[in-house]
């Protein structure tokens, strides 16, 4: 098999697996509000923590307050995974360079930004919904070693982005020369 066939082959299974990815991932937000603590996969989504689960579960407006502020950043994952999903689809098609997949990078990268921003406000929000109706409300707000790993590789990729659109312009600069 060679290299175009190896990632063509590649391309298919991970435009499958964004797929599979995106079908789960508003089952994967909502079972942390609708299924006990010890049915969870893991922890709270987006570093929301186990920290508040004294009063576990929470009243059901404070439920749908948390599903609704967790699929604040999930919607920017879910845009990176069908951007992902596509970029794939086109790589599987054995094109590895054309307008449409900057295009898609720089779908990738914008939404990446989006989901660390949306991420760090939903943390404060959630802190804000779980603890309103209490005796004390609080806001948090952080920004972690994780934050600045997200942020600096959907930074990276945007950096990627714009020198793939500036290599697609030389490339048509080249070709207008020819």
């Amino acid at each position: 098999m060679d290299t175009t066939a190896k990632i063509t082959h590649s391309s298919r299974w991970f435009a499958f697996t964004c797929l599979l990815l995106l079908i789960l991932l508003p089952f994967y937000l909502i079972h942390h509000w609708v299924l006990p603590p010890e049915a969870w996969l893991d922890g709270m989504p987006f570093g929301f923590g186990r920290d508040r689960l004294d009063g576990w579960p929470p009243s059901l407006n404070k439920q749908i307050m948390g599903i609704v502020i967790t699929f604040v950043p999930g919607y920017f994952i879910a845009l990176v995974l069908n951007n992902l999903r596509k970029l794939f689809g086109i790589y599987a098609e054995g094109v590895f360079f054309s307008t449409t997949i900057i295009h898609l990078y720089n779908k990738i990268a914008s939404a990446s930004l989006w989901f660390v921003i949306a991420w760090i406000l939903a943390q404060t929000a959630m802190s804000i919904a779980m603890s309103y109706g209490t005796d004390w409300v609080y806001m948090t707000l952080t920004f972690t070693h994780t934050h600045a790993t997200a942020l600096f590789a959907a930074l990276v990729l945007r950096f990627i982005a714009w020198i793939m659109q500036v290599a697609l312009k030389l490339e048509k600069e080249n070709q207008s020369f020819v």
